[in-house]
């Protein structure tokens, strides 16, 4: 079974890590860089305008979303087959503090 604090700070991350990929430049430009690999390009007016598939997937905040909350299961089912669910939490807990505190900000419109 898994640990109701695992699960929030892992679907907090999720939410954080989903908006990283798909709308921000994230550290030293990591994700914009990402996403022109994957091959968005953009519009005279900066509009994202995607590419193929992988690219359409990234510019769909909820497909995106669903993939990484399987790369995000997959760690936490290895964590909890490997009985490590307690030490898996922290590599997680940046994005998940990061996470709650994106939500509060757009939530409050502050």
């Amino acid at each position: 079974m898994i640990p109701i604090e695992l699960l929030l700070v892992a679907a907090l991350a999720v939410y954080r890590i989903t908006l990283i990929v798909h709308k921000e430049d994230g550290p030293f430009e990591l994700a914009a860089k990402f996403r022109t690999w994957a091959g968005v390009t953009y519009d005279q007016y900066s509009n994202p305008v995607p590419n193929g598939q992988l690219s359409a997937a990234i510019l769909c905040p909820y497909c995106l979303s669903v993939w990484i909350g399987i790369c995000a299961t997959l760690y936490i089912g290895l964590a909890v087959y490997l009985n490590i669910a307690n030490i898996a939490i922290y590599p997680m807990l940046p994005f998940a503090l990061s996470g709650l505190s994106t939500f509060l900000f757009r939530w409050t419109g502050v």
